[in-house]
């Protein structure tokens, strides 16, 4: 028989048992459409976690107190985005470790630094108006500020070094704290010392440890250091590497002098050296693995959608056990048989991931009206349309070799 008769066929057979084939359908739509919106899920965050780390730059270094501490590859200044935010687990001193100003200053001489902002933070109470607070407060260095920073400014200007008694706020401070995106130029509270508004920070997204620049307050270094009471020791160090130079290259000079002004090994070394890349590569790692958690849980009912198909295929086969027979009377060969209930799995298979497919759209559209990041890509919708295919074969295998097994004689006298 030539195929396409075979795949009419096929069709024919699938029209004949609309409800147990819709049903036999649906199964393979909601494992495929659970996969795909997983897979897109995890792709969607993957891209916005790269796009924030964007903001912060591939040449930006961080060097923090303490030793290597798992909670510290979490967030990158703070946050996923943007490269201001101070973290909570970043810039706490573990026991004796600790990172000086003094530090900062031999740093700032090493070959490919071009920036180097050594930072301080602490929450402090924060009041506006009627309005009393507790935020994290930065002192910064303003030399360095703008370009360590990784946030744009939405209105007013970045802290210069002529600032004094002066602060910059986060997008969440203004715009969520305060519900004020007219506090540019007004005065602010800190520890009861009255600050200038001069500059209000984009929204940089940030959602990580310590809130990010976004729930940040910068000052200058110098009234950071009156503030907090702290002359030598630094909470975190940002530097910008030189466009010209190696950020790892630089990154592991940086180590080496730090070692030595420690006095300490490798192996007990009491600070940490982040850079994008290695956030990046921690956070893909971290994702990739719950991908496969979550997918291979989805992949469950898509199990049990293959289980609905093979279920259905057997009750074909039974019902069309005369036509079988009579097939076969007239010269169809087994391989012939084969195909029919394969041609018949695989194109349940096919609708099933088609309507999955086409179902992950609906659900990957409402996830973004969500503000739930999620994507798709062409080898994605065409790699679910293939492996829902691949299981409707897979599953129809037994039964069309059980069919094609049926003697024509047997098979005619079938009631």
């Amino acid at each position: 028989m030539r195929l396409k008769d075979l795949f009419l066929l096929a069709l024919t057979n699938i029209r004949h048992r609309q409800l147990r084939s819709w049903l036999t359908i649906l199964g393979i739509v909601i494992g495929v459409a659970s996969i795909v919106s997983l897979i897109g899920v995890s792709m969607g965050t993957s891209e916005q976690i790269k796009s924030r780390m964007n903001t912060l730059g591939s040449n930006i270094i961080m060097i923090s107190p303490g030793g290597v501490r798992a909670d510290r590859a979490v967030g990158f200044g703070g946050g996923t985005g943007g490269g201001g935010g101070p973290p909570s687990g970043f810039g706490e001193s573990s026991g004796s470790s600790r990172i000086t100003f003094r530090e900062a200053d031999i740093l700032r001489t090493m070959p490919g630094v071009y920036r180097l902002d050594a930072r301080l933070q602490s929450r402090e109470k924060v009041a506006y108006k009627t309005m009393n607070t507790s935020l994290t407060i930065v002192g910064t260095d303003p030399t360095a500020f703008k370009d360590t920073i990784g946030v744009n400014i939405s209105s007013g200007r970045y802290l210069t070094v002529n600032d004094d008694y002066s602060v910059v706020v986060g997008y969440n401070v203004a715009n969520r704290t305060f519900n004020d995106f007219d506090i540019l130029n007004k005065q602010i509270k800190i520890a009861d010392v009255s600050y200038r508004v001069v500059g209000i920070l984009a929204q940089s997204g940030s959602s990580g440890m310590g809130g990010g620049s976004d729930n940040s307050i910068y000052i200058p270094i110098a009234n950071a250091k009156k503030l907090m009471n702290e002359t030598a020791d630094a909470s975190q160090f940002m530097i910008m590497v030189l466009p010209d130079h190696s950020t790892d290259e630089v990154a592991a000079t940086l180590e080496t002098e730090l070692l030595d002004l420690h006095g300490v090994t490798k192996d007990k070394e009491d600070f940490q050296i982040t850079t994008a890349a290695t956030v990046q590569t921690t956070i893909a790692s971290v994702t990739e693995t719950l991908t496969m958690f979550l997918v291979g849980i989805a992949s469950i009912s898509l199990l049990v959608g293959g289980i609905g198909v093979a279920n259905t295929m057997f009750m074909s086969v039974l019902e069309q056990t005369k036509d079988i027979g009579v097939l076969k009377s007239l010269g169809a060969k087994n391989r012939d048989i084969i195909y029919l209930f394969l041609f018949e799995a695989a194109t349940i298979g096919f609708i099933g991931g088609f309507l999955g497919i086409a179902l992950s759209f609906i659900v990957a559209y409402i996830l973004q009206s969500l503000n739930y990041p999620s994507a798709t890509s062409p080898e994605l919708i065409i790699g679910g349309l293939l492996f829902s295919v691949i299981v409707g074969i897979v599953a129809g295998i037994s039964p069309a070799r059980n069919a094609a097994r049926i003697p024509p004689v047997e098979a005619l006298k079938y009631e």
